[in-house]
């Protein structure tokens, strides 16, 4: 795992905007104005995980979402449907240096996902159920890179009630299918 600070954003590859201006996007989509973070949010699609292409920029994106989280920022549902598309797009062999070794993007991307995982469930946990069911979307994509994602979902669902118990159980479910068939139903 890489601050934001490392990574040489220069050499990042993009659709077409040059990479070293994601970091003004990324801080426009963690912003506080709705219509900004929009606007950053579908930016930041197109050049990062457009139509299913991953770019080696969604490595550092993942990691400044991660950090912001991580220090108390919170997040909103343009950040969760960027997490979501990077998780969904692909390109084999497309590797980044991450301390001098040359990882997978996709991989790194989807492990730095999981770790985080906990952290932004919490945090969704005490806004809206529509953020709730955004976050439990990225669960059953998790899940067939980790069993213990499906054993931390449903170790939570018993604390939770109503609208909230009805999301969880449905991405609990999705998630058992992912692990059991290989793919998402």
């Amino acid at each position: 795992m890489k601050t934001s600070e490392e990574w040489d954003w220069e050499s990042l590859t993009t659709l077409s905007v040059p990479s070293s201006h994601l970091r003004q996007h990324l801080g426009r989509l963690l912003g506080k104005d709705a219509e900004e973070r929009r606007r950053a949010g579908g930016l930041l699609y197109c050049e990062v995980a457009n139509q299913g292409q991953l770019y080696s920029a969604a490595a550092p994106c993942v990691d400044v979402i991660a950090e912001h989280v991580e220090s108390g920022g919170g997040f909103s549902s343009d950040s969760v449907a960027l997490l979501e598309s990077i998780l969904n797009a692909r390109s084999p062999g497309l590797q980044v240096s991450v301390g001098g070794v040359m990882v997978d993007v996709a991989e790194y991307c989807r492990k730095r996902i999981l770790d985080l995982l906990p952290e932004i469930l919490r945090e969704a946990d005490g806004e809206d159920i529509e953020l709730f069911r955004e976050v439990c979307f990225l669960i059953p994509q998790l899940a067939d890179s980790s069993p213990e994602v499906i054993e931390f979902l449903d170790l939570s669902i018993s604390r939770y009630e109503g609208d909230v118990r009805r999301a969880s159980t449905e991405a609990l479910e999705e998630a058992r299918e992912v692990l059991r068939d290989g793919h998402m139903p």
